[in-house]
């Protein structure tokens, strides 16, 4: 499905950043993060629209962080997909939350579509279990996708197959073993994935 990486950025949602406020400043972080916050979605990760995500009995729900992700393709421009940041909730961000965001499953991505000119203020509409839970948009990101990929530039290079998630919403809605989730956004395929218990083993 993804012939490189994909990263994740934390904190690129402005809201909440907003609502963290002076805790950004305190002990451990010292100081509101400078430059974009990047994290690995392993390969165990990636999930296919339409998948089955299974929950382990230690998971009573996940945040179901719905945003874009921009594809370098191996030949030709960049591509983009709706995608699924899967992660249980967890407060801190001083140290990568491998446990909570790199189980298997948790990164649905959807079909590719060519990259939309206004993809710096798309609309992402989630439901779970056929109702609106959550509605955001790209505009209110701390960085946009074009800023995002230039100051990630600055520090590391992205190589052909590499996808970044361009972040993700600090309100984000909670699913749990037994819904349904979809997301759209006008311009792309829709997305997707319904969550179930893991099974003993």
């Amino acid at each position: 499905m993804i012939g490189g990486t994909a990263y994740g950025v934390a904190l690129n949602d402005r809201e909440q950043v907003a609502a963290l406020g002076d805790a950004l400043g305190e002990k451990p972080y010292g100081r509101p993060p400078v430059a974009p916050i990047l994290y690995i979605k392993p390969r165990n990760c990636f999930a296919a629209n339409g998948s089955a995500v299974a929950l382990p009995g230690d998971i009573a729900e996940v945040a179901v962080g719905a945003t874009i992700a921009i594809e370098r393709a191996l030949a030709g421009p960049p591509v983009a997909r709706l995608a699924i940041d899967l992660f249980v909730p967890h407060a801190s961000f001083y140290r990568p939350a491998i446990a909570e965001r790199c189980r298997d499953g948790f990164l649905p991505l959807g079909p590719a579509t060519a990259l939309p000119a206004d993809l710096a203020s798309i609309e992402i509409v989630t439901r779970v279990g056929g109702v609106e839970r959550h509605r955001w948009n790209l505009s209110r990101l701390v960085r946009d996708p074009a800023a995002l990929e230039r100051e990630i530039a600055t520090f590391m290079t992205l190589a052909p197959g590499d996808l970044l998630l361009c972040g993700i919403a600090g309100d984000a809605p909670a699913a749990r073993a037994g819904d349904t989730i979809e997301v759209t956004a006008e311009g792309f395929a829709p997305l997707a994935v319904s969550l179930v218990a893991e099974q003993a083993r």
